[in-house]
């Protein structure tokens, strides 16, 4: 019977504890079920947060929003979201500068985890346990990062009071007895019901057991009390929250183990009978399956599944090997899982740029990843001694100071690189994570948009940032300093507030359709100021586009240019009009003939104007005078002409009249006696009257001229003719003038050349003493070798050289060849004196090299004696100019000096006693008659007694006859020049010349 019996209460026992199982199971899946109910409702509190604040981030109302006050969309946010207490704005570096709860001081969040974790994973964040500073209470915080084109622009944060959330957990449904707490990543409790004394913020060990599975578990307490304990994570996947659940398990338990006492006592009164029984099949009920199972989990181990033989074990063992052989899979399926996850894992950290360490808190490293930090064994191998000793420090202070964030630059291959270190304390143990990354592209990047901002903040051009429609969304200073409207008072408003009223809805019209076609527009465009004053400015827009293509903003930029068209409006004036008279001036009256000449078949005339010896009146009165008489001339001209010409000045007493539709030369030279009449009247300048006259120019068009250039040319060169003429009158332009006028620039393009080519060569003819016809001097004499028109006469050249200025080129020859003939004439028994002839322009000119004559003489030791310098009497006539002063300093160097052509200008003897000249010389215009006209040789017998009394000697020019060299010895003449002793010698029969008379002698 009892051998019967052993399998019932065999089976008893195991049902009772199947039945204990089951309830405990029942009881754990009750526990779970509500645990799973509380914490999907907190997570789905929590994705409504993140949600919340992730459309709060994306609304472009929040992007475009200045800083102060905080937007409407937050205050919205906050009466349709209870639960929070504040939200507000941060922006990149953790400065607050939005808060709904007012802010008694500047707060900063960069310290918090939470504002650094949203950085780092540019997603929602959920923080800590907190004191809160800006609504003074224990808060736990929620941030999300909000960016504009990949750029972090703020952080926008909300603030979950505890006591709120915790009085939230009051409502729920739970069973009598449970407790529930919710705890950040740190495990300090944020929430719990029911109500404690305690403070919230502890930690959750104070209050649940320590090292517990993540699964349900089943304790005794203290008092001998069963809980049902459960930790549950309420953010995946950083699982910044948990929430844990205790539930009371001792009414189900104590029914259990009553019941279970009862057959268990039974049952060990039968196995004491039953033990003899047990031991038979022991062996073939347990023993071999147990062989099995330890097979299987051997095999187990080695990560393989053993098939169990369940034919042949009792019941209990086949769903034991049953249930085992499931374990085994879940097992052998779940190493599987984790083995692809830290092989994900692996692959995750390997494609990250930043280098990792795991330390303990003496600095060792324990584990390594990262190209910079992979075989390296201390940190002295990896990181500068500073920044060493900053690890160890921030290694040591883990405890108070959990996470430690800085940067340092270091030099690396002649390259600035900047790193940022981040050092994790490891959670419940003395390590930490040492993260390293290369921010030195961010760095370049922050540094660009400092630059920028840097520009658009200091820019001297206005700058202004609306969105697609117009709408002013910024301003730089400079557009407050130009137009006078502060930022605030032109934010939300369009760009029309700048406009003038002086453009048409056209206007705008073609700038919009610009815009909208091109992107682009830029012109020149009136605004208005505030002050309601006009300015110009010089506009430049441009459109800035989404990642769409469609228009995003619009930039103007543009500079105040109303001081530079005001002075382009002077300088407009001053280059077309004369300052003095207020006539238009030689500009204009250029622009004004290339007019006319654009017309077809269209007659005019130019009358060209110049006041007889007007140099007179500056030189007497004063140059104040001579403006004031210019200024009442041209306004007597204007007066008397302005109904048929139009009058310009084109420079110093020069007058230009364009008779419109003059079609023949007598309407024009009806003009010119009017213009000569009205001229004649007296001027009255002051205190002074003046009496002046005019020449004019007359040419007409287009018969004396087919463009303004020619047209005026001709009508200056019909002025000189009339000043020819004897001034105070007019002269037509012919064609014998052009013909003149462009023989003359003949002249002088060969002369030009014969100066590059050497073709100026000195003739030297003798001069002789009339006592005794010995060779003591000669006449220097250029001559032009032109090459196909043979010798061309200076007297055809020398003028035009003197108003072309090459005459002291020409002076540079003959004084070059002069000192080369002394040279060679040193040797000979009777020493040679040279004239040379010297232009009062020489004199006169502001640069000349005649006083350095005689430092070039002393280079070939020659003295200035050597040398007459032959000057005309209108040089005498120049006072004390600077032409006299340099007269007087040749004369003081040892120059002598001969007065050439004597008698045929003004022949002041004052100056001839005022100067000290050694000669003058008689023109050959008095020699030539004296053999037949006794007038001629009365006056030339005059000019020499008076010349010997002033103790002066003469030299006569032209003598060609014995007669003439007769009467001029017997009258007493020292000298004598001509054909009749000798022609003008080239050098080389010069030197021959003297050489046979002095062998002679």
């Amino acid at each position: 019977m009892l051998l019967l019996s052993l399998p019932g209460f065999t089976l008893i026992l195991a049902l009772l504890f199947a039945q204990r199982a089951d309830i405990l199971h029942i009881k754990e899946q009750d526990a779970i079920f509500y645990a799973n109910q509380i914490a999907t409702q907190q997570r789905v509190e929590i994705a409504d947060t993140q949600q919340l604040l992730g459309h709060l981030a994306a609304n472009k109302a929040l992007l475009t929003t200045s800083k102060q006050p905080c937007p409407q969309l937050l205050q919205h946010a906050k009466l349709l979201n209870q639960e929070f207490a504040n939200f507000g704005l941060a922006t990149p570096n953790g400065r607050v500068f939005c808060s709904l709860h007012p802010l008694k001081d500047p707060i900063s969040i960069a310290d918090r985890a939470y504002f650094l974790q949203a950085i780092r994973t540019r997603d929602f964040s959920i923080g800590e346990y907190q004191q809160d500073r800006s609504i003074h209470s224990a808060t736990l915080n929620f941030a999300q990062p909000v960016y504009q084109d990949e750029q972090l622009q703020m952080i926008i944060f909300a603030v979950r009071q505890l006591t709120n959330w915790s009085e939230s957990l009051s409502h729920l449904p739970l069973p009598v007895g449970t407790r529930v707490m919710i705890a950040d990543h740190f495990a300090q409790i944020v929430a719990e019901f029911p109500y404690s004394d305690k403070s919230l913020g502890r930690a959750v060990s104070e209050d649940w057991p320590a090292n517990l599975s993540p699964r349900a578990t089943i304790l005794e307490d203290e008092s001998n009390h069963h809980h049902v304990y459960l930790r549950l994570p309420l953010h995946q996947p950083q699982s910044e929250l948990s929430i844990y659940f205790d539930f009371p398990f001792d009414d189900a338990l104590h029914e259990v183990n009553r019941q279970f006492g009862l057959i268990l006592l039974a049952f060990l009164m039968a196995v004491c009978f039953l033990i003899w029984l047990g031991r038979q099949q022991l062996r073939s009920t347990l023993l071999l399956p147990l062989h099995d199972f330890s097979e299987a989990i051997g095999a187990l181990a080695h990560g393989k599944a053993l098939k169990l033989d369940q034919k042949n074990m009792p019941k209990e063992l086949a769903d034991l090997a049953a249930h085992f052989e499931t374990m085994a899979g879940i097992r052998i399926d779940t190493e599987q899982e984790l083995n692809r996850k830290h092989a994900e894992l692996n692959t995750l950290i390997n494609a990250l740029p930043d280098d990792f360490l795991r330390l303990d808190k003496q600095a060792n490293i324990l584990d390594q990843h990262g190209l910079r930090v992979t075989g390296r064994r201390t940190l002295n191998d990896i990181f500068p001694t500073h920044i060493n000793i900053r690890i160890k420090a921030a290694l040591v202070l883990l405890q108070e100071k959990p996470t430690t964030v800085f940067e340092y630059a270091v030099k690396e291959k002649n390259q600035s690189k900047v790193y940022e270190i981040r050092i994790h304390k490891i959670a419940q143990i003395d390590e930490a994570i040492l993260i390293m990354r290369d921010i030195s592209k961010k760095k370049q990047q922050e540094e660009a948009l400092n630059l920028a901002a840097l520009t658009y903040n200091n820019s001297s051009e206005c700058m202004v940032i609306t969105d697609a429609q117009g709408y002013i969304l910024d301003t730089n200073p400079a557009f407050t300093k130009v137009t006078g409207y502060a930022q605030h008072e032109v934010i939300g408003k369009t760009t029309s507030i700048l406009s003038s009223g002086k453009y048409d809805p056209s206007f705008y019209e073609q700038l919009w359709r610009s815009l909208l076609s091109t992107g682009k527009w830029q012109g020149e465009i009136i605004n208005k100021r505030k002050n309601g004053e006009l300015y110009t400015e010089w506009l430049t827009i441009d459109t800035v586009y989404d990642e769409h293509g469609e228009a995003y903003r619009r930039v103007g930029i543009f500079a105040d240019i109303t001081d530079k068209k005001r002075k382009d409006e002077q300088l407009w004036r001053q280059s077309h009009f004369d300052e003095l008279t207020d006539l238009p001036n030689r500009t204009s009256l250029k622009k004004q003939l290339n007019t006319l000449f654009g017309l077809t078949n269209h007659n005019f005339a130019v009358l060209l104007l110049d006041i007889d010896h007007f140099k007179d009146i500056n030189d007497t009165l004063g140059h104040y005078y001579g403006d004031l008489l210019l200024a009442q001339i041209a306004q007597r001209l204007k007066k008397a002409t302005e109904s048929v010409a139009r009058l310009t000045r084109i420079g110093g007493d020069e007058f230009v009249l364009v008779y419109d539709h003059c079609t023949d030369q007598t309407q024009a030279i009806e003009l010119a006696e009017k213009v000569l009449s009205v001229i004649k009247a007296p001027f009255t300048l002051a205190d002074e009257t003046c009496y002046v006259a005019a020449s004019i120019g007359v040419a007409l068009a287009p018969h004396d001229g087919k463009n303004t250039e020619q047209l005026l040319k001709a009508a200056d060169q019909a002025m000189y003719k009339a000043k020819q003429l004897g001034r105070n009158g007019f002269a037509l332009f012919s064609s014998d003038l052009r013909e003149q006028a462009e023989q003359r620039i003949l002249l002088l393009k060969d002369m030009r050349q014969a100066l590059c080519a050497n073709q100026f060569v000195m003739y030297f003819q003798p001069i002789v003493t009339m006592q005794t016809m010995e060779i003591t001097k000669a006449e220097a004499l250029i001559r032009w070798q032109h090459p196909t028109k043979g010798i061309v006469s200076p007297a055809e050249f020398i003028p035009l050289a003197e108003e072309t200025q090459l005459i002291h080129q020409l002076g540079e020859i003959a004084f070059t060849q002069a000192v080369d003939v002394l040279k060679q004439t040193q040797h000979f028994k009777n020493k040679l004196q040279l004239s040379i002839n010297v232009s009062p322009v020489q004199f006169s000119a502001k640069h000349t090299t005649l006083l350095a004559w005689q430092g070039q003489l002393a280079k070939h030791q020659l003295t200035p004696d050597m040398l007459v310098l032959e000057i005309t009497e209108g040089l005498m006539m120049q006072g004390e100019g600077r032409s006299q002063k340099r007269l007087t300093k040749l004369i003081q160097q040892g120059f002598a000096i001969a007065l050439d052509d004597f008698g045929t200008g003004y022949s002041s003897l004052a100056y001839l006693k005022q100067m000290d000249t050694e000669f003058i010389k008689i023109d050959k215009r008095f020699v030539d008659g004296i053999e037949h006209n006794e007038e001629d040789l009365v006056l030339c017998e005059t000019m020499i007694l008076m010349a010997h009394q002033l103790g002066l000697k003469v030299i006569a020019e032209g003598i060609e006859t014995a007669t003439q060299h007769e009467l001029l010895k017997q009258a007493g003449c020292d000298f004598g020049q001509g054909y009749f002793y000798s022609k003008p010698l080239p050098v080389e029969m010069f030197i021959d010349h003297l050489n046979t008379r002095n062998k002679q002698a």
